[in-house]
């Protein structure tokens, strides 16, 4: 078992209140981690890291030295600040769900847990929503009410239109003044080369990048039987198809779109990290922190 706390996403369902659901997340990643050797992560929570040569010895904790016989070096808070943004993705197709709970629910949730958890950290977190434009930006803050307000944000929105993703990063990085990091949520269903220019923007304006791709299952494991009738979530277009050509097709095109955007990550230096919308939400939530202590 697992040393990490972790949640299964269909026991959230019936929470409405999102500020709940994140504390809950939250909460019980930060419990894992107490109780974890985790690599990277201390009791402290990211208040220390792992000496490495060239430190300065007098800002070595020698008493939690003493009882684990490995160096750590405090981080003063000046040395824990950092500016983050958190984009989210609130399109017609991200309101898809095969069961349970749906790809944009799954993702305000996450960003929700992902602003409470750096803004504990007395990070300044900015939010930025979009579908065919960006909509909703809040400039970056590390404030109690600037939680209070993503999450309020998040608990209003409705996922519908069309999706401009390209474009959204690209205007993200046209505000961008000071360098950070980026967390980017989304199913990612746009032109591929429309999303590699908006990455390169954010590259150039120096943030660091994490790219969130969430999926339901049903959308990289799709195969099925009988005849059936798509319709674009978006659009409102519809197609008519038979089980076997609609999962050759459709498990051509996805596993094409994925290599794609990981090809594409891996030459901007960029994280990439796929989730399935029945993952607990432990696994995005590391990624993000491991993220943000390599930045210190």
């Amino acid at each position: 078992m697992s040393t990490l706390s972790s949640i299964n996403p269909e026991t959230l369902v019936p929470i409405r209140n999102l500020s709940l659901r994140a504390k809950l997340i939250v909460e019980g990643v930060i419990a894992g981690l107490h109780r974890s050797p985790f690599h990277g992560f201390s009791a402290e929570f990211l208040e220390y890291r792992s000496y490495t040569q060239g430190d300065n010895s007098a800002k070595i904790d020698w008493r939690k030295f003493a009882k684990s016989d490995k160096a750590f070096v405090r981080l003063f808070e000046d040395e824990t600040n950092l500016s983050a943004h958190i984009l989210v993705d609130k399109s017609g197709s991200m309101a898809y769900t095969s069961q349970g709970i749906s790809k944009f629910d799954y993702a305000r949730t996450l960003a929700a847990s992902i602003a409470w958890i750096l803004i504990r950290q007395r990070d300044a977190v900015g939010f930025a929503a979009f579908d065919e434009t960006m909509k909703t930006y809040i400039p970056p803050r590390s404030t109690n009410t600037q939680l209070k307000n993503i999450i309020g944000l998040l608990d209003k929105m409705t996922a519908q239109a069309q999706t401009h993703c390209g474009a959204a990063i690209d205007t993200l990085a046209h505000g961008l003044r000071k360098r950070g990091m980026c967390i980017l949520i989304s199913d990612f269903f746009d032109n591929p080369e429309l999303i590699r220019q908006g990455l390169r923007h954010l590259r150039f304006k120096r943030q660091d990048v994490i790219l969130l791709q969430v999926l339901d299952s049903t959308e990289f494991q799709f195969k099925k039987n009988g005849n059936y009738r798509f319709r674009d979530i978006e659009n409102g277009s519809e197609l008519r198809m038979d089980g076997l050509t609609a999962t050759r097709y459709f498990t051509k095109g996805m596993a094409e779109h994925t290599e794609s955007l990981r090809g594409m990550c891996k030459e901007l230096r960029i994280d990439y990290d796929m989730i399935s919308t029945d993952e607990p939400f432990h696994k995005a939530l590391l990624r993000v922190l491991e993220k943000r202590g390599r930045l210190l």
